[in-house]
């Protein structure tokens, strides 16, 4: 059951499959309050929670489980300052939710883990590949580039980057057939999307995590050294030539624009998500966008610094966890979640991924109670911490 919810999770938390069938199938809008969203959202939501509380569930950090609740919680509490309180209010419940369903893949063992991500993966690369070869007017946007079933190439990129780093995960692992597979499809799905913010954080979190490896082994210090060194050239390199690139210019810009918006209430916020609900305020064109094109200028938009740094305490749990882990006891496992987290985090700073109920944030808290360091927690005040959960 903790399996299929996993899988089920991933697949609700990519959002494009319900904006999808709201949209292709029912002819709908396609809202975050629409019939198909927000029952699926609110039912897996609380799922999630039910099994946290009624059934056994490892232990987990303590640090970042209540920082992740805090940051729901203080969500919620922007109802009470928010530009649009009706829409602040639902999401900042369920951000206060989406911790336990961190909690449950935190807890699944690694085996049936990468099941349930695989099978994940899995269906959503493999219907969006087989919706741009059968139904290219849904699949393919305006520009050429591939989206299948989701709602825009920097959706489906991502989704095939994770794809990509299970499927590498695996083949480590001996799975060579099923993770051979995945590959293909992670990787051709990344080709069609044509997103180069997706390629620069699989690039960025495949090193990383090699390189950490590579490190490990004191043999390998001079190969790992002049790896690091070529692989920061290659990222500074990188920067700079896209750095005036139409794609970072507007995301530049944006910045500036939400940036004069939250400095206005530096600590609080305008209210979770209500300033995309305010098009009063949308007075330059990449307003109208709907997002900040980056969690941190979001998070202060939204919930101010002070939820910022709530967040920023699950990110630094979840990258310390992973890092000590690797360092420790490195293997497919490690590698496999440590490349993940660098992947996760570098989306984020260049995609709003903190926002839309998102899988990243979900995958990013589970990693913080998986690996933290520090204090373990347990409803039922378990004394235990089973293997599959990394130990302080």
């Amino acid at each position: 059951m903790q399996t299929a919810l996993v899988g089920i999770s991933l697949a609700v938390f990519a959002n494009g499959p319900l904006f999808f069938i709201e949209r292709r199938v029912f002819g709908l809008p396609g809202t975050w309050d629409g019939p198909v969203m927000q029952p699926v959202i609110v039912l897996t939501v609380a799922a999630a929670v039910v099994m946290i509380v009624t059934l056994q569930r490892p232990l987990v950090a303590a640090v970042p489980i209540g920082a992740a609740v805090a940051l729901g919680v203080w969500a919620a509490m922007s109802t009470a300052w928010s530009l649009q309180p009706e829409q602040t209010l639902w999401k900042g419940l369920i951000y206060v939710g989406l911790p336990f369903v961190a909690w449950v893949i935190a807890g699944l063992d690694h085996d049936r883990l990468v099941v349930a991500f695989g099978w994940a993966g899995l269906t959503l690369v493999g219907i969006s590949l087989v919706l741009v070869a059968a139904w290219p007017a849904a699949a393919i946007d305006r520009n050429g580039d591939w989206r299948g079933v989701m709602t825009g190439r920097n959706s489906l990129a991502p989704i095939c980057g994770v794809a990509v780093i299970i499927a590498l995960g695996l083949i480590a692992e001996g799975r060579r057939r099923p993770g051979v597979f995945l590959l293909a499809l992670g990787l051709v799905g990344m080709f069609g999307a044509g997103s180069r913010t997706a390629w620069f954080a699989l690039l960025i979190a495949l090193g990383a995590a090699s390189l950490a490896v590579l490190t490990r082994k004191r043999r390998a210090v001079k190969a790992a050294a002049g790896v690091g060194i070529v692989g920061a050239g290659f990222t500074l390199a990188a920067i700079g030539r896209f750095w005036n690139e139409p794609t970072l210019q507007q995301r530049r810009t944006i910045w500036d624009l939400v940036g004069d918006v939250a400095a206005d209430a530096r600590w609080h916020g305008v209210g979770w998500e209500a300033f995309w609900y305010t098009p009063a305020l949308h007075d330059h064109a990449l307003l109208r966008r709907g997002s900040a094109h980056g969690s941190i200028p979001e998070l202060l938009l939204g919930v101010g610094v002070i939820g910022l740094v709530l967040w920023l305490v699950v990110v630094g749990f979840a990258c310390v966890g992973v890092a000590r882990t690797l360092w420790r006891a490195p293997g497919a496992e490690a590698w496999t979640w440590a490349a993940l987290v660098a992947f996760l985090v570098v989306e984020n700073l260049t995609e709003s991924f903190v926002l839309w109920f998102s899988y990243n944030w979900v995958l990013l808290t589970a990693a913080a109670l998986r690996f933290g360091p520090g204090p373990r927690l347990s409803l039922e005040r378990r004394t235990d911490v089973p293997s599959a959960v990394a130990t302080s």
